[in-house]
């Protein structure tokens, strides 16, 4: 992969999460003390559940090792902001949407190099080449995930007047930058992905399924509203791909581990867009 490609993933990450801490609001988190139990349940129930629905998937299609490598990766990352565009358009929460994804980012310095190192350790350990450096890890997570978060909550407080405006050209921007990366490494890596097309479709359809169902029950049995159970099968399948690609192609090494995420990209596209359309036409009057 091209250098300047490999020097660009961490740049795009760190943009990404300056939008998330620049959307937070003081208000939110206020929200959010007063709603802990919500915050609390979810946060447990994606650090839980998707590692689990990742097993699952492992489990019953047995797909290649570069393919759980990546759906590891893609099942340990924090939330995604693509996560609070989608709610956006939904109409879901989106104040929770963003409050989970800003939660689960600031906790993942700790908790993505544990299920990563649980995950290669459990389902890769007859791979002797793969070796995760935690130390590293976690001083990238806190230099591309902390540090801009809470640059993009200072940048809200400095200049409040025109939040919104660079609350939208972040999003945008970062947004196009991750679709940019993507559609390079599906260029870079095109014939061994077309090789494994259908492993990688099917385990990126059943994850997003599995983690959509998983969070709409997870809101369902803790009692919450109709918008925040849209918000949590919002929020379960869509990952901060951005992190996942930062720990396979800059750390790892691996660009062949990023193809699991460059699929689930297209394929939550797909749903998301597709369910938004759906809610959209169901609440539009005859």
């Amino acid at each position: 992969m091209e250098p300047i490609v490999e020097a660009s993933i961490p740049v795009v990450t760190f943009l990404m999460m300056v939008a998330v801490g620049h959307g937070l609001t003081v208000t939110d988190l206020r929200r959010s003390a007063t709603d802990l139990r919500a915050v609390i349940t979810a946060t447990l129930g994606q650090l839980i559940l998707l590692p689990l629905i990742a097993t699952v998937v492992v489990l019953v299609f047995d797909p290649a090792p570069a393919i759980i490598a990546g759906l590891i990766l893609v099942a340990a990352c924090p939330g995604g902001t693509i996560s609070n565009f989608y709610a956006c358009l939904a109409n879901a929460n989106s104040a929770m949407s963003l409050t989970l994804t800003a939660v689960s980012c600031l906790l993942s310095f700790v908790t993505l190099p544990f299920l990563v190192v649980a995950g290669f350790f459990f389902w890769l350990d007859d791979q002797p080449e793969i070796v995760v450096p935690v130390p590293v890890l976690v001083v990238q997570l806190l230099f591309l995930v902390a540090l801009p978060a809470c640059l993009g909550m200072i940048l809200r407080r400095w200049r409040p007047a025109s939040t919104e405006k660079r609350d939208l050209a972040l999003q945008r921007v970062s947004l196009f930058a991750l679709v940019s990366l993507v559609c390079y490494i599906v260029y870079d890596q095109w014939y061994s992905m077309i090789a494994a097309l259908g492993e990688l479709t099917v385990a990126a359809v059943v994850f997003t399924t599995l983690a959509m169902a998983a969070g709409y029950a997870l809101a369902w049995v803790t009692g919450r509203p109709a918008a925040d159970r849209l918000t949590y099968l919002i929020e379960f399948p869509c990952r901060n791909l951005a992190l996942a690609l930062v720990v396979a192609v800059t750390l790892l090494g691996r660009p062949d581990f990023a193809a699991f995420a460059a699929v689930l990209l297209l394929i939550q596209a797909l749903v998301m867009l597709s369910m938004v359309a759906l809610l959209r036409r169901e609440r539009t009057p005859v």
